[in-house]
């Protein structure tokens, strides 16, 4: 009994060895592919970095390049610009010079265009003097460059449309009521508190008044306020060469027959009796 027990012990400490034996096997053989593929995915990145550096000395080789391209144009450009310059006979400052005083010149024509009719009217001058100052740059050899064009004929565009916004005249409205003539209408405070500016409402109002005794109710006089284009109001001492004579007219006496003749319904036969506060018409030169 004992012999076989003993047999029976040593075969089933054989089997468990044996177990043993071949868990280990195992084990190792897990182990060593476990290497293999750490091995296998180490050399994979290694060789993406080799790649990515290679890359990296190629984009940064490219950038050298574009620069060494960039560097070349704009010596080119340099160049260029030096031969316009020397054909305009300017410099560099000259024409930054230039094109700041255009942009000084647009900044003053929109703030004017911001204005309404009325103060745009008042200040009418200043689009003169805008339309001087444009003038005068155009004159210089810097406008022949493109750009220095294309600004002026944008601020020449937005003169236009000053001129274009001015009323022809300042003037009130005023409705004649039953009892009313024009004597009568000037001596109102709220018109011109002075009756003998009758002849003013007259002038002004020569579209619609034939005879300056006949007015008549409902009727809506244009009030004159101040004189507008191509409008003088009459003082007292003036004559037709006087008029012509003012600079701001024709700055030439013997021009007087070109008022008589555009203001003749008013004036008469008699081109040496004008009425003071009377509104003529200047035609343009």
């Amino acid at each position: 009994m004992r012999v076989g027990k003993t047999a029976m012990l040593i075969v089933g400490l054989g089997i468990a060895l044996s177990m043993l034996l071949s868990a280990n096997i195992s084990l190792a053989q897990e182990k060593k592919m476990s290497m293999e593929e750490y091995n296998a995915q180490l050399s994979q990145w290694q060789q993406r970095e080799a790649k990515a550096k290679a890359d990296l000395q190629k984009c940064q080789a490219d950038v050298e390049q574009l620069k060494a391209q960039i560097a070349s144009l704009d010596e080119q450009i340099k160049a260029a610009w030096k031969e316009v310059y020397d054909l305009l006979g300017a410099t560099e400052a000259d024409v930054q010079a230039y094109r700041q005083q255009l942009v000084d010149l647009e900044r003053q024509v929109d703030a004017l265009a911001a204005l309404s009719p009325e103060e745009l009217f008042k200040r009418r001058k200043e689009i003169d003097d805008a339309e001087a100052k444009l003038n005068a740059l155009k004159k210089n050899k810097i406008a022949a460059l493109s750009e220095m064009q294309d600004r002026l004929a944008r601020i020449e565009g937005k003169i236009a449309q000053l001129r274009a916004k001015l009323p022809k005249s300042l003037y009130d409205e005023y409705t004649v009521v039953r009892g009313d003539y024009l004597w009568k209408i000037a001596g109102k405070p709220q018109i011109y508190n002075d009756p003998y500016q009758w002849m003013r409402i007259y002038t002004y109002n020569r579209d619609q008044i034939k005879d300056p005794n006949l007015i008549y109710p409902n009727q809506v006089l244009k009030i004159h306020r101040q004189c507008g284009p191509g409008e003088y109001l009459v003082a007292k001492g003036d004559y037709l060469q006087k008029i012509a004579a003012n600079p701001n007219i024709y700055n030439d006496p013997t021009k007087w027959t070109r008022i008589y003749e555009a203001n003749k319904d008013i004036i008469g036969n008699d081109p040496n009796l004008i009425y003071p506060y009377s509104v003529f018409v200047i035609p343009k030169e």
